[in-house]
């Protein structure tokens, strides 16, 4: 038995457990070139091949697995589905963004808009969707969440992505490029997060450019700025986090933690070629 053939046998024992350990290689490989170029502070646009290890490593394992390269990537062309859906991502961020800003804006602030040159949206969401962070949905959303559903409720998998993608983030939050002092609120935030998109991918049936459309959205700086007292919840824990956090729990309460989906339906495995043609008809048990 050859050496790749003997890989894939495992890799077909341990679809999850082989992804994580290609993904703990790759980012472990991209973290330490960065750091050997840059040091401890590492350039915004740098880390931008870091944000690629997730979609490597989902891309590594299916071709380990033998699975179709082309039908997992095909999930980038399922573009067909209701622009409510769209507008539903898109309109979840935005709100969680200036969350705070709307509640000290009820409350009598003075606002002053934009907070950012416009370019810098266009630029930001751009550099998110095409080229940074959106393309990891090609494995949190597009590898993981289809698989493990098969095992566990799709809020389950949902929260346990959150919690993978959250720690995955550590070494760039070491580069600069985040708060520990609040790391607490950022692993809430990245996991309420990480159930909204388990939402959307599961009922527009596997529809990557939904998802990474409002992975991108979450992305954008805030639109606005206002200033005047704040309520001091927020002193407790940030606005974004409470709103994607009731946001989360109305979803798991109203579409329901088996499939997070009303009429109950999962997608299909994307790369197993006859689970994706079925990819609606796929019902919880």
């Amino acid at each position: 038995m050859s050496r790749v053939a003997a890989l894939s046998r495992r890799a077909s024992d341990s679809p999850i457990g082989t992804f994580l350990t290609v993904l703990i290689l790759c980012s472990g490989f991209a973290t330490a070139a960065l750091y050997a170029v840059f040091g401890s502070t590492i350039p915004g646009v740098a880390a931008i091949p870091y944000a690629w290890t997730p979609m490597i490593s989902a891309g590594v394992t299916v071709w380990l697995l033998d699975e179709s390269l082309r039908d997992w990537l095909g999930q980038l062309r399922n573009l067909r589905v209701g622009p409510h859906w769209y507008l539903a991502g898109i309109g979840i961020m935005i709100l969680g963004t200036e969350f705070e800003n709307i509640v000290a804006m009820l409350l009598g602030g003075d606002g002053t808009a934009p907070a950012a040159p416009p370019m810098m949206y266009v630029l930001n969401f751009a550099i998110t969707l095409f080229i940074a962070g959106a393309l990891e949905e090609l494995a949190w959303r597009g590898f993981l969440q289809p698989r493990l559903q098969r095992r566990f409720s799709a809020l389950h998998a949902s929260v346990a992505i959150g919690i993978l993608w959250a720690l995955w983030h550590i070494p760039m939050l070491l580069a600069g490029a985040g708060n520990f002092a609040v790391f607490h609120e950022y692993v809430l935030n990245v996991v309420a997060l990480s159930v909204v998109l388990g939402w959307l991918y599961n009922n527009t049936g596997g529809a990557l450019p939904v998802v990474m459309v409002a992975h991108a959205s979450h992305n954008m700086p805030m639109f606005g700025t206002v200033t005047g007292d704040m309520p001091a919840v927020f002193g407790i824990l940030s606005g974004d986090v409470m709103f994607y956090l009731l946001c989360a729990s109305v979803i798991a309460l109203y579409a329901g933690a088996r499939t997070l989906t009303r009429d109950g339906s999962l997608p299909g495995v994307p790369g197993q070629l006859s689970e994706h043609l079925s990819r609606r008809g796929t019902r919880a048990d």
